[in-house]
This record gives C-alpha cells, sequence and structure tokens, in this order.
C-alpha cells in the first residue's frame, strides 16, 4: 500500500525559471548599485537610457517570476489532484483484494470446521512383520 499524496504549494523550478531567476537577480544587484552609487567610477549616472533598460529588464524579469510560479503552482495542484485520484483508485483495489482474501480464509476455516465432524481416521501404522508371517504359514497348513 503506498502513502498518500501530499499537497506542495508548487512544482520544482523548471530550467527556464531558473534563468529568469538569475536575470532577475543580476538586474536587480546592477539596479540597486546603479541607485547606491557603489562603486564610484564603474557607473556613470549621466546615462539614463542604459539605467531605463535595466529597470525595465528588472520588472519584465519579475513578471516573468511571478508567471512562472503560477504555473508552477497550477502544476502542483494538477499533479496533487492525479496522485490523489490514482491513490484511491489503488486503495479501492487493495481493499477489495482483501476483503476477498478474508473471505476465502472464512470460507476455508468454514469447510475444515464442518471436516472436523466426521473425521476420517486412516491407520498408517504398518502390521509387525511376525504376524504377517503367522498367518501365511497358518493359510499354508490347511
Amino acid at each position: 500500500m503506498q502513502n498518500k499524496p501530499k499537497r506542495k504549494r508548487r512544482a520544482g523550478m523548471d530550467f527556464y525559471e531558473f534563468c529568469t531567476f538569475l536575470a532577475f537577480i543580476s538586474l536587480g544587484s546592477i539596479g540597486l548599485m546603479i541607485l547606491l552609487k557603489f562603486p564610484g567610477d564603474t557607473f556613470d549616472h549621466i546615462s539614463d537610457n542604459r539605467n531605463g533598460i535595466v529597470g525595465i529588464g528588472f520588472l519584465v524579469a519579475g513578471l516573468a517570476l511571478v508567471k512562472f510560479d503560477t504555473n508552477a503552482r497550477a502544476r502542483a495542484a494538477k499533479k496533487f489532484t492525479y496522485d490523489l485520484s490514482e491513490y484511491e483508485m489503488i486503495r479501492t483495489k487493495w481493499l477489495e483484494m482483501e476483503a476477498t482474501k478474508i473471505d476465502m480464509q472464512k470460507e476455508y476455516s468454514l469447510q475444515y470446521l464442518t471436516m472436523g465432524q466426521n473425521p476420517v481416521i486412516v491407520d498408517t501404522i504398518p502390521a509387525p512383520p511376525e504376524e504377517v508371517v503367522a498367518e501365511e504359514t497358518s493359510v499354508e497348513d490347511d
């Protein structure tokens, strides 16, 4: 008997979600460095085009992550319902087999009990050899 499936919040992270997560973290850290002006000479704060591209990329990656998370939760819910239906089907069949097994054991024990009322006794002990020889000689004497 297998264990009952457990509900998970979401399914595992796939490759595209992982790549989007890396882009989100990278663009977020670059955007944070631009806002904090750290390090001083690396980012010139005059280029608003680059800052806008980093901000838009950060937002797009964030929205993509939200979409991936929504899909992962839907996949987890779908997988759980499928696993639960399979578990219920297997459990029902297992219970039916156990009920059949108990009925067969009950029938076998009832047959054994009814057979015990009229026992058949079989003598399996052979006669000693002297008696057999004595019987043969008595037949020859006649």
